[in-house]
């Protein structure tokens, strides 16, 4: 799958999507592509708009293996799986949180298992970067970074979350 393609329409983003692997590179980062596991059931299960939270640790367990090899260089602990799509609850209000430029005070890691999203970073001169990332991708933004997320016209997305310390995760 190439890299790059829509807009998001519904906000301030209205730029080509970037394509350059190398700018998260000179960001610290990483922006791989990971095919998604074709586990039995986990193929139904993203196909849904909403997940249980026996059904979220089913996909975090079917996924997580096939980021165990990031999890040990980087010493990410934990995982867990952020679902939102059109009727999430609060999703209006969690997205203008998300769409502020900050900083963790780890790494932010998303590997993507179904729909797409938008990055911004700022570049050397202060122009707004923006990576879309979909199905397959794994984005690593490095801890101290200062980013921005939005959902893309689409308006879902199913990530596995990956963490050193869930504490440090926290936006600034």
């Amino acid at each position: 799958m190439e890299r790059g393609g829509p807009t998001s329409q519904g906000n301030a983003i209205n730029r080509p999507i970037l394509s350059d692997l190398e700018f998260v590179a000179d960001l610290g980062g990483q922006w791989l592509r990971r095919p998604v596991p074709t586990v039995p059931g986990l193929v139904a299960l993203l196909a849904q708009d909403a997940l249980n939270a026996e059904e979220q640790a089913t996909v975090v367990q079917a996924v997580g293996a096939s980021v165990a090899d990031v999890c040990a260089i980087h010493g990410y602990h934990s995982m867990d799986l952020v679902v939102l799509h059109p009727a999430t609850p609060g999703l209006e209000a969690a997205q203008q949180r998300f769409d502020q430029p900050h900083t963790h005070a780890d790494d932010e890691v998303r590997y993507i298992l179904e729909g797409e999203g938008i990055f911004g970073f700022l570049d050397a001169q202060g122009e707004e970067r923006v990576v879309c990332v979909r199905a397959g991708d794994y984005l690593r933004v490095p801890a101290g970074v200062e980013h921005r997320f939005t959902l893309t016209a689409v308006r879902r997305i199913k990530a596995l979350r990956l963490f050193a310390d869930t504490a440090g995760w926290a936006a600034h």
